[in-house]
């Protein structure tokens, strides 16, 4: 059985990301004018407009890991029903601030559609990690050739090549620990 295509909003963000990630976005880090960008989808929430990106990013707020202060990132995520729970994925090999954080205080705070709960973060091991990632080629296959750029080889998308690389992609689960509030 042919499973259905992802609706056409979904493709259009993919392909924007693809282009995005491979040809603007550097390998090593994302540089400040990209760390801005990627950093709209709080600047909307904060202005009303979070309805717009809700499908595609949920806003996690991390403690800081040296200052305490707290911090507010825009991640894509997957949402696994089943379990009520969020998996989102880091990039740069976790060397990126929210990840760094999210490890030395793995309690956290989670905004989405209009959901807001804090969170426990539990990592996922590499195996999951892989599983994660064949599930995103079998949507978007052109997710090989961001994966393959910042893991520094080319994958091919079979189980050993995404085990390989989930060292690169360090995940966490979010698991809600108590409802806030459902506006």
């Amino acid at each position: 059985m042919r499973e259905n295509p992802p609706p056409l909003s979904l493709r259009l963000m993919l392909k924007a990301e693809i282009l995005i990630m491979t040809r603007l976005v550097p390998a090593t880090r994302p540089g400040p004018l990209f760390k801005w960008l990627f950093k709209m989808p709080v600047i909307l929430d904060k202005i009303g407009l979070g309805w717009l990106n809700s499908n595609y990013f949920l806003i996690l707020t991390t403690t800081g890991r040296k200052t305490g202060i707290l911090h507010q990132t825009p991640l894509e995520y997957r949402y696994e029903p089943e379990s009520d729970t969020y998996i989102i994925m880091a990039g740069w090999g976790g060397r990126t601030d929210w990840y760094r954080n999210t490890i030395v205080h793995p309690h956290v705070h989670v905004k989405l559609k209009g959901r807001q709960f804090a969170a426990q973060a539990k990592p996922l091991l590499p195996e999951e990690v892989a599983t994660l990632m064949g599930d995103a080629i079998r949507v978007n296959p052109d997710a090989l050739k961001i994966w393959s750029r910042w893991a520094g080889t080319s994958l091919d998308g079979s189980d050993q090549s995404l085990l390989g690389a989930a060292k690169h992609f360090p995940s966490l689960r979010l698991i809600p620990v108590e409802e806030e509030s459902t506006k």
